[in-house]
């Protein structure tokens, strides 16, 4: 087989992968595995050659024996031999102030280990994956691609925190802002949708899942988004506060006058783990909350849709209008509903969208974009899905 790049994205408890023909990233194969270190962890994955699905049920104790996995099962498959691995890439949540994907050297694992508590859920499962592919694959080059490096475009007036500048600067305290490698691959492929250069273009990107993030994007370039230092700021998660008073933090905490970092990192804890959907309604699935009529339920709904909105307007504003809204993520690309709450109170933006066209096939995704405009909408709806691991693929080949 012709040389191929392999895609690893490292989640707190999945491993996704794709596998790219060299150079022309065609789709040789691609999976997933859920659920590690639990009794449910599964193999979901698809041949793309004879379109071959295969699920197996097996007990994947961590990261390192999930990445042995997938080699093996690649092998085994036909699909390629390891030899013919010629690049691993990794999305990576936390760049801090890389610009661009960075060859992985020992030096380069050792910044990312320093980088491990911006973003400690996924950066250290990702930075796991990677010392095992060295170890297994030593002759292919590792590639770390970063979801902050689109947003190094922001400006200093929004990426500064007005807090105490010499701590900021040693602590490297700014907004950094995530799911930079979504946002970018989205709005390349909504230009073409508005048949327009990508530079000319001013769109917001909502991609909306199990963590949410909002960006407004001026000529193709990051301008603000909503996640900031961490994930945890912006909008609410599945199970993450988004932004609160940040003061809230101490009401966790049983005595602020005395703080152990044991009870800070609790507080941290309920912050990223136990808040969001989860905290006001006891689920973090956003689909079953859809379909729940009880007022927890309405209530989480009534929430997570004002903040989208409360960011959309700011976004408006701050990039003087927009072209397109973009929906992306495993909601904004699966939930007609959620889309249409967000969109009944656009109108005074000029935003409207079509209610058939919103209950389209999931399956009409595969071709692009789908324009779910209004015909009297001044400002275009897209749905477009997101592929992360394509963008990682593309950044290592275009170098």
């Amino acid at each position: 087989m012709s040389p191929v790049v392999l895609v690893l994205n490292a989640g707190s408890s999945s491993l996704k992968f794709k596998l790219f023909t060299h150079p022309d990233l065609s789709l040789a194969a691609y999976g997933n595995v859920s659920e590690i270190g639990t009794d449910q962890s599964k193999f979901t994955g698809t041949v793309s050659k004879n379109d071959q699905t295969i699920e197996k049920c097996e007990k994947i104790n961590d990261h390192r024996q999930a990445v042995k996995y997938i080699l093996q099962l690649i092998t085994d498959q036909d699909i390629c031999k390891t030899n013919d691995v010629k690049y691993v890439g990794h999305r990576i949540v936390h760049g801090g102030d890389h610009r661009a994907p960075a060859t992985i050297t020992k030096k380069e694992l050792e910044q990312l280990d320093k980088l491990n508590d911006l973003a400690p859920l996924h950066n250290s499962r990702a930075v796991q994956v990677i010392r095992l592919v060295l170890e297994e694959l030593p002759d292919c080059e590792n590639v770390a691609c970063f979801d902050t490096m689109f947003h190094q475009t922001i400006p200093e007036y929004i990426y500064t925190y007005p807090v105490p500048k010499e701590a900021a600067k040693s602590k490297n305290i700014r907004k950094y802002g995530f799911h930079g490698l979504s946002h970018s691959y989205v709005i390349e492929q909504a230009a073409k949708c508005l048949n327009k250069p990508l530079k000319e273009t001013k769109l917001i990107s909502l991609h909306l899942g199990s963590g949410s993030s909002v960006c407004a994007i001026l000529h193709g370039e990051s301008l603000d988004t909503s996640m900031g230092l961490t994930p945890l700021s912006g909008l609410p998660g599945g199970t993450r506060s988004g932004d609160i008073d940040p003061s809230a933090i101490f009401h966790f905490i049983p005595d602020p006058q005395h703080m152990e970092k044991e009870e800070l990192s609790r507080a941290e804890k309920v912050l990223n783990k136990e808040s969001g959907i989860a905290a006001i309604c006891g689920t973090s699935n956003l689909s079953e909350v859809t379909k729940r009529t009880d007022s927890d339920a309405r209530l989480a709904m009534d929430l997570f849709v004002n903040r989208i909105q409360n960011f959309i307007g700011a976004y408006f504003v701050a990039l003087q209008g927009a072209d397109a809204i973009i929906f992306t993520g495993g909601i904004g690309e699966n939930s007609d509903i959620i889309r249409a709450k967000v969109a009944e109170r656009l109108n005074c933006l000029g935003c409207k969208i079509d209610s058939e066209k919103n209950q389209f096939s999931s399956d009409q995704l595969k071709n692009g974009p789908v324009n779910i405009s209004g015909s009297d909408s001044s400002v275009k709806v897209l749905v477009v899905a997101t592929n992360e691991e394509y963008q990682v693929a593309t950044a290592i080949v275009s170098r």
